[in-house]
């Protein structure tokens, strides 16, 4: 099928989505129970999408020059240590940073994904493919919510299962590279 080399990228998607998911309502969240108050809440959550801008600008020259999956292990370790990094440094600033940062990352790892299934998809399959990706996404991110009620938005628990599960995201795009296209042209 021309679906099967693209299945430990959907199981890839899967988990990184899980362990981003639920990270701007525990943002929130944590901050109140930080004492942050809501204009600085709002501004850490701002700094994500700047980054998210950026990133969505650069990541056309990182896939070029190392390729879909090199720059999906970067983003994904960047993303990882990011969010650990969140639960040991509870600072607004450093916090916005370190968000902006996930941002931007995120960005790449959307971009990459979505590039991956497109190259990997015979035109007539596409618009399937991309269903099921959304459905992958949507599904992973609403369910991956219950863990703030289950874990609780304090301690570092609920940070180490996202950053586990972002980097649990590296092993099935590692080991399925069957698919990986190559880099973009200009």
């Amino acid at each position: 099928s021309d679906l099967r080399p693209l299945i430990p990228l959907l199981i890839a998607a899967g988990i990184l989505l899980g362990g981003n998911g639920p990270q701007g309502t525990l943002i929130a969240l944590r901050g109140a129970q930080e004492g942050f108050g809501p204009a600085v809440i709002g501004f850490v959550g701002t700094a994500y999408f700047g980054g998210f801008l950026i990133g969505c600008l650069a990541v056309g020259r990182i896939m070029k020059a190392v390729g879909h999956v090199r720059s999906f292990a970067a983003l994904a370790a960047m993303a990882s240590s990011g969010t650990l990094m969140l639960v040991l440094v509870i600072d607004p600033v450093m916090w916005s940073v370190i968000r902006f940062i996930t941002g931007f990352c995120f960005a790449g790892l959307f971009t990459i994904m979505e590039s991956w299934l497109n190259a990997g998809v015979a035109n007539a399959n596409r618009a399937r493919v991309l269903a099921l990706y959304r459905i992958v996404d949507i599904g992973s991110v609403t369910s991956a919510q219950f863990l703030i009620p289950v874990f609780g938005a304090g301690g570092f628990t609920i940070f180490a299962i996202m950053s586990i599960m972002i980097t649990l995201s590296l092993v099935p795009v590692s080991l399925g590279d069957r698919s990986n296209p190559a880099p973009p042209e200009d």
